[in-house]
């Protein structure tokens, strides 16, 4: 082997080497995921921000906070790089508090602990995933438009959840207790959803909405879905 060639090597090899950097950011309580990476959310005292990428990866990642709202994209110039291979990317974030959360693509939010939060939204598009297994929340609304799932579960009792699919995409919370329930579906779309007062559900399409609970039910369906018990 040629020096030259080891050279290459190592340089090959740093290049594919995960790397974590800090990012010190303004404060934020919205956090919108426009890249292929998995975030893993946690509710602390002090904001942090740590990123695991490769270093190619790291240099056109992106993290900009505006009114509130952390974004976190490629630059745009990457959008017309055909071999540009970001790698697994892990987004560690611990925020006080947590309004929204925005999945656009292949991404997944998942927690890292319990998330309290009063009024939080939730919107997905695309193929990606939302994941809450231990939320607390009075108010929350889920938009869902693609493939991707949204998945809730906690030990609070919601006063109110609205649930808007569009698409083929899901949303599972058969077992998130909720007083009133609003279910939306154009598509394909299926809903799971604890409910103990009231239901509604407007469905056009083969969507369904699947509930636990004993609610007061106000459906409208167009085409084959249905409202159907667990």
């Amino acid at each position: 082997m040629t020096l030259v060639t080891m050279l290459l090597l190592v340089v090959g090899l740093s290049n594919v080497q995960a790397e974590n950097q800090t990012r010190e950011l303004d404060a934020f309580s919205e956090i919108s995921l426009r890249v292929d990476a998995k975030l893993y959310l946690a509710q602390g005292d002090k904001q942090s921000v740590e990123i695991v990428a490769k270093s190619s990866t790291l240099d056109e990642l992106v993290t900009e906070v505006k009114n509130r709202e952390l974004v976190i994209r490629f630059k745009t110039k990457n959008m017309l790089w055909k071999d540009f291979e970001t790698g697994k990317i892990e987004i560690y974030i611990t925020v006080p508090d947590i309004s929204a959360l925005t999945v656009s693509g292949s991404g997944d939010i998942l927690n890292d602990g319990p998330i309290n939060s009063r009024i939080l939204s939730l919107t997905l598009s695309g193929s990606g995933s939302i994941k809450l297994d231990d939320l607390k929340t009075e108010r929350l609304t889920s938009n869902i438009s693609g493939s991707g799932n949204i998945l809730v579960d906690g030990d609070g009792d919601a006063q109110d959840v609205s649930v808007n699919i569009s698409g083929s995409g899901g949303f599972k919370g058969e077992d998130f207790e909720t007083e009133d329930v609003t279910v939306r579906i154009s598509g394909s779309g299926n809903a799971y959803i604890h409910c103990n007062n009231s239901l509604v559900a407007k469905i056009v399409g083969s969507g369904s909405v699947f509930y636990n609970g004993n609610p007061r039910i106000d459906q409208s369906i167009g085409g084959s879905g249905q409202v159907k018990e667990l």
